[in-house]
């Protein structure tokens, strides 16, 4: 074999293998590309605390939904919720899920992930509240884990809170979307055991 056909053997051979390991790349970077994303889990959430802080300063306040069995176990219950008239309290939510130990806190979770949830307050007839200044994920969309309340005159009424979850990838969470949208499911809600009772006095 002279020495031309033998560089030229090479260089086919070196072609070949560039070839090779070109597609090799493709292959990887397809199979990365076309690995499914992970769809968010909806959380296992028992008790809801709602922590009031007055303006100006005063005793924290706390009440609590609590349904530590779950679902379908012992009935849940609820506190009264009892402001004064005409005052601004801070207001955080605390979420737990006491089926596991140690107690897992859930509205840190919900804190990493606020572009899948939302609460939502729904003030109802006879509660002289307002509830507002919701905290908002990076697009702007209400999430509610801290808010603003302001109350007004005496008064007697009911009020519910209910937590969505976004379970697509991306979630698709807009400001329009309400309570019942059908792009989310509910973590936990104090509709069925009759929602908050809220006194001012």
């Amino acid at each position: 074999m002279n020495k031309y056909f033998s560089l030229k053997i090479k260089k086919m051979k070196m072609k070949k293998i560039a070839l090779g390991v070109l597609m090799a790349g493709v292959l990887i970077s397809s199979c990365k590309k076309d690995k499914p994303e992970e769809p968010n889990e909806e959380e296992v959430i028992t008790t809801m605390i709602v922590k009031l802080t007055p303006a100006g300063g005063g005793a924290v306040l706390e009440y609590k939904f609590d349904d530590p069995d779950g679902p379908g176990g012992t009935a849940a219950t609820i506190q009264e919720i009892v402001l004064a008239p005409s005052k601004t309290y801070s207001a955080d939510v605390i979420l737990l899920n006491k089926t596991v130990s140690p107690v897992d806190t859930i509205s840190n979770e919900v804190a990493k992930e606020k572009d899948s949830h939302r609460f939502y307050y729904e003030v109802q007839a006879g509660a002289n509240v307002t509830v507002s200044n919701l905290d908002a994920d990076a697009n702007g969309v209400p999430v509610g884990l801290t808010s603003t309340w302001t109350t007004g005159t005496v008064s007697t009424g009911k009020m519910q809170i209910t937590l969505r979850h976004y379970p697509a990838v991306p979630p698709n969470k807009a400001v329009a979307d309400l309570v019942s949208s059908t792009k989310s499911g509910t973590d936990i809600s104090t509709v069925d055991i009759g929602g908050f009772t809220v006194k001012i006095q």
